[in-house]
């Protein structure tokens, strides 16, 4: 076989990195999980915007997802290194992937209509997609500030995981606008 896809390691309810293992239901599977399901629908996410180019200017929402997603990879490096007690990371969460995130919601912030309410979820289907990315990354987020003392979670991890629902959110709008779907405010009534 060419390619590993499996090497048994796993097969008694462990997992390791190196030579440190810990048992499947420690929470940190729960967040590396979580990294990898927001990945993998940002992935699904940024397939439904090939070929539709009036989402590529003046902000491009695949070339985005892209660096959310190399981002994710780092941001799962920086985890299991904290939780297995490796050797950090050559390349951690910083500032400036704070700032990256801040800067998508300030540029999107220009092009799209004042928030005044509460969104339903929705609309175009890129729009929508990322409306499931923002809330995987909430749950994400909720799990690593559950363990966030027990790994040493840095605070640039956290504040980054915090930001970036927030430019889900910017980015789900702005593909809704561009693509001329009203956004609609929940009635709070049913009917």
């Amino acid at each position: 076989m060419k390619t590993k896809f499996f090497t048994r390691d796993g097969d008694r309810g462990e997992s390791g990195i190196g030579n440190n293992k810990k048992k499947k239901n420690d929470p940190l599977f729960d967040i590396l999980g979580e990294l990898d399901l927001l990945n993998s629908w940002l992935g699904l996410s940024k397939s439904r915007v090939s070929g539709r180019k009036e989402l590529g200017d003046p902000i491009s929402v695949s070339r985005e997802m892209r660096r959310i997603q190399e981002t994710l990879f780092v941001s799962q490096a920086e985890i299991a290194a904290m939780g297995f007690e490796t050797n950090s990371p050559k390349t951690v969460i910083g500032d400036d992937h704070v700032k990256f995130l801040e800067d998508i919601v300030l540029r999107v912030d220009k092009q799209v209509p004042e928030l005044k309410q509460f969104v339903i979820p929705g609309g175009d289907e890129v729009s929508a997609s990322l409306d499931v990315a923002r809330a995987l990354s909430r749950r994400v987020e909720r799990l690593v500030v559950a363990e966030a003392d027990r790994y040493d979670v840095s605070p640039e991890m956290l504040q980054y995981l915090n930001r970036l629902s927030s430019a889900l959110f910017a980015l789900s709008r702005y593909v809704n606008h561009v693509a001329g779907v009203k956004e609609e405010s929940p009635t709070y009534r049913i009917d």
